[in-house]
């Protein structure tokens, strides 16, 4: 079974006038055969806050608010499941082949989360034993740009995510951080919850200009398009 069969709604988060950020995630989702498709793969249309309070910067606030929205959304459409992918998603080119053996292990266990691309501090070195599986994940990850969640999750999560909105920049219990530290905080706060990480992780993030943590140079109207462009060239 493949992923677009597998969850019921996948939605990439994107900011609207990030036209370059979607066309290359087009061509990314149709090379693994996970076309836009109404209904099925959608875009969901990135929150650009006016102002970064009480985040610590703009662009962590407008994440934070997508992903809870894609989640809302997801619980008012009763979706039994919801992929969500993050709009500079490079897919790894060992996904396709390992992508119905993913979908089988979870039709086997038990999950509420699971993460399919990450980055992680902890090195992990996936060998023939594990490549390819999915473990119960025990740490912390870096990035919330493919992930899984499962609808009897749905309102634990959304209620984590709202409650960290109430409380203050740098307050233990979670507080207005970026979305996979809310994920990390709430694993940390509720052991009982199901989280599971693929061996390797199947999906990094391209090199493009962040609306997270901008560079210096992509502030500058001018050199922000010559940075785009060496960008591009670097990869070709």
């Amino acid at each position: 079974m493949k992923f677009i069969e597998f969850f019921e709604r996948i939605y990439v988060i994107n900011l609207p006038y990030r036209v370059d950020r979607r066309q290359a995630m087009e061509k990314e989702l149709e090379k693994a055969r996970i076309p836009f498709t109404p209904g099925k793969v959608e875009l969901f249309a990135a929150i650009r806050p006016d102002s970064a309070a009480p985040f610590e910067k703009i662009g962590y606030k407008g994440a934070f608010l997508s992903h809870l929205s894609v989640l809302k959304l997801a619980k008012e459409q009763n979706l039994k499941n919801v992929l969500i992918m993050e709009d500079d998603l490079a897919l790894s080119e060992y996904f396709p082949q390992y992508e119905d053996v993913l979908i089988e292990q979870l039709h086997q266990m038990n999950w509420d989360i699971v993460h399919f691309g990450y980055f992680c501090d902890q090195v992990m070195n996936p060998n023939q034993n594990t490549f390819g599986k999915l473990q119960p994940l025990s740490i912390g990850i870096i990035g919330a740009h493919f992930y899984g969640v499962n609808n009897k999750i749905f309102d634990r999560v959304i209620d984590f995510f709202e409650l960290s909105l109430k409380m203050p920049l740098g307050h233990p219990d979670c507080g207005p951080i970026s979305p996979d530290g809310v994920y990390n905080l709430f694993q940390s706060k509720n052991p009982d919850v199901a989280r599971l990480i693929s061996i390797p992780s199947f999906g990094g993030q391209r090199s493009s200009r962040s609306d997270i943590t901008p560079q210096w140079f992509d502030q500058l109207p001018v050199l922000k398009q010559f940075a785009s462009l060496t960008r591009t060239l670097l990869k070709t």
